[in-house]
Protein backbone atom coordinates (compact mmCIF):
# COMPACT_ATOMS: atom_id res chain seq x y z
CA UNK A 1 0.00 0.00 0.00
CA UNK A 2 1.29 3.48 -0.85
CA UNK A 3 1.33 6.40 1.50
CA UNK A 4 -1.11 9.19 0.83
CA UNK A 5 -0.37 12.93 0.79
CA UNK A 6 1.38 14.42 3.82
CA UNK A 7 -0.64 17.64 3.78
CA UNK A 8 -4.08 18.95 2.77
CA UNK A 9 -5.44 17.67 -0.57
CA UNK A 10 -6.32 20.77 -2.60
CA UNK A 11 -7.54 19.18 -5.83
CA UNK A 12 -9.08 15.96 -7.11
CA UNK A 13 -10.34 14.98 -10.56
CA UNK A 14 -11.41 11.74 -12.22
CA UNK A 15 -10.69 10.52 -15.73
CA UNK A 16 -13.68 9.93 -18.02
CA UNK A 17 -12.20 7.04 -20.00
CA UNK A 18 -10.03 5.26 -17.43
CA UNK A 19 -10.46 4.20 -13.82
CA UNK A 20 -8.06 6.88 -12.59
CA UNK A 21 -8.14 9.69 -10.04
CA UNK A 22 -5.61 12.54 -9.89
CA UNK A 23 -4.93 14.32 -6.60
CA UNK A 24 -2.75 17.28 -5.71
CA UNK A 25 -1.77 18.65 -2.34
CA UNK A 26 -0.11 21.43 -0.39
CA UNK A 27 2.79 18.98 0.08
CA UNK A 28 3.74 19.95 -3.54
CA UNK A 29 2.97 16.54 -5.01
CA UNK A 30 0.65 15.03 -7.62
CA UNK A 31 -0.45 11.40 -7.51
CA UNK A 32 -2.45 9.25 -9.89
CA UNK A 33 -4.59 6.50 -8.36
CA UNK A 34 -6.51 3.55 -9.82
CA UNK A 35 -9.82 3.44 -7.97
CA UNK A 36 -10.58 -0.11 -9.13
CA UNK A 37 -7.39 -1.66 -7.70
CA UNK A 38 -7.07 1.01 -4.95
CA UNK A 39 -3.38 1.48 -5.73
CA UNK A 40 -1.17 4.35 -6.80
CA UNK A 41 -0.47 4.12 -10.55
CA UNK A 42 2.51 6.49 -10.93
CA UNK A 43 5.50 7.61 -8.93
CA UNK A 44 4.95 10.71 -6.84
CA UNK A 45 5.57 13.85 -8.92
CA UNK A 46 7.03 16.82 -7.05
CA UNK A 47 5.81 20.13 -8.56
CA UNK A 48 8.20 22.32 -6.54
CA UNK A 49 5.41 24.54 -5.19
CA UNK A 50 2.00 24.19 -3.53
CA UNK A 51 -0.56 22.69 -5.88
CA UNK A 52 -3.88 24.54 -5.93
CA UNK A 53 -6.03 22.62 -8.42
CA UNK A 54 -5.84 19.74 -10.89
CA UNK A 55 -7.72 18.68 -14.04
CA UNK A 56 -7.59 15.30 -15.79
CA UNK A 57 -7.76 15.27 -19.62
CA UNK A 58 -10.61 12.97 -20.75
CA UNK A 59 -8.09 10.71 -22.55
CA UNK A 60 -6.23 10.00 -19.31
CA UNK A 61 -2.86 10.96 -20.82
CA UNK A 62 -2.55 14.54 -19.49
CA UNK A 63 -3.20 16.57 -16.34
CA UNK A 64 -3.12 20.30 -15.72
CA UNK A 65 -1.80 21.37 -12.31
CA UNK A 66 -2.39 24.90 -11.04
CA UNK A 67 0.42 26.40 -8.97
CA UNK A 68 0.44 29.92 -7.42
CA UNK A 69 2.19 31.52 -10.41
CA UNK A 70 1.68 29.10 -13.34
CA UNK A 71 -0.14 26.07 -14.71
CA UNK A 72 1.96 22.99 -15.43
CA UNK A 73 0.95 20.79 -18.34
CA UNK A 74 1.89 17.21 -17.53
CA UNK A 75 1.94 14.00 -19.54
CA UNK A 76 1.15 10.73 -17.81
CA UNK A 77 3.52 7.98 -18.88
CA UNK A 78 3.28 4.33 -17.82
CA UNK A 79 4.66 4.84 -14.29
CA UNK A 80 5.58 8.51 -14.07
CA UNK A 81 4.32 12.04 -14.65
CA UNK A 82 6.43 14.27 -16.91
CA UNK A 83 6.11 18.07 -16.71
CA UNK A 84 6.10 19.91 -20.05
CA UNK A 85 9.00 22.36 -20.37
CA UNK A 86 6.90 25.51 -20.91
CA UNK A 87 4.17 26.14 -18.30
CA UNK A 88 1.34 28.62 -18.80
CA UNK A 89 2.07 31.88 -16.91
CA UNK A 90 -1.35 32.19 -15.23
CA UNK A 91 -1.30 33.45 -11.63
CA UNK A 92 -3.82 32.72 -8.90
CA UNK A 93 -5.71 29.87 -10.55
CA UNK A 94 -8.16 28.36 -8.07
CA UNK A 95 -10.13 26.05 -10.37
CA UNK A 96 -9.35 24.37 -13.66
CA UNK A 97 -11.46 22.02 -15.81
CA UNK A 98 -11.32 20.36 -19.25
CA UNK A 99 -14.22 20.34 -21.69
CA UNK A 100 -15.80 16.94 -22.36
CA UNK A 101 -13.90 16.63 -25.64
CA UNK A 102 -10.60 17.72 -24.07
CA UNK A 103 -9.80 20.35 -26.71
CA UNK A 104 -10.57 23.28 -24.37
CA UNK A 105 -10.03 23.98 -20.70
CA UNK A 106 -11.40 26.66 -18.39
CA UNK A 107 -9.31 28.51 -15.82
CA UNK A 108 -10.76 30.50 -12.90
CA UNK A 109 -8.05 32.93 -11.83
CA UNK A 110 -7.45 36.32 -10.30
CA UNK A 111 -6.80 37.60 -6.81
CA UNK A 112 -9.27 40.46 -6.42
CA UNK A 113 -11.69 39.83 -9.30
CA UNK A 114 -12.37 36.28 -10.32
CA UNK A 115 -12.13 35.80 -14.07
CA UNK A 116 -12.79 32.73 -16.18
CA UNK A 117 -10.72 32.20 -19.31
CA UNK A 118 -11.09 29.46 -21.93
CA UNK A 119 -7.89 28.05 -23.49
CA UNK A 120 -7.25 25.75 -26.44
CA UNK A 121 -5.39 22.72 -25.07
CA UNK A 122 -3.41 22.08 -28.26
CA UNK A 123 -2.18 25.65 -28.87
CA UNK A 124 -2.37 26.97 -25.26
CA UNK A 125 -3.95 30.17 -26.60
CA UNK A 126 -6.83 31.96 -24.93
CA UNK A 127 -10.00 31.48 -26.99
CA UNK A 128 -11.59 34.67 -28.29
Amino acid sequence: MCAFHRNIVTGLDTCLRKQLIATCSKDKTVRIWNYDTRKQETKVCDMGDECLAIAFHPSGFHVLVALPDKINICTILSREIKIKASPLPIKGCTEIQFSHGGHLFAVAAGTMTKEIHIYNFFTNECAK
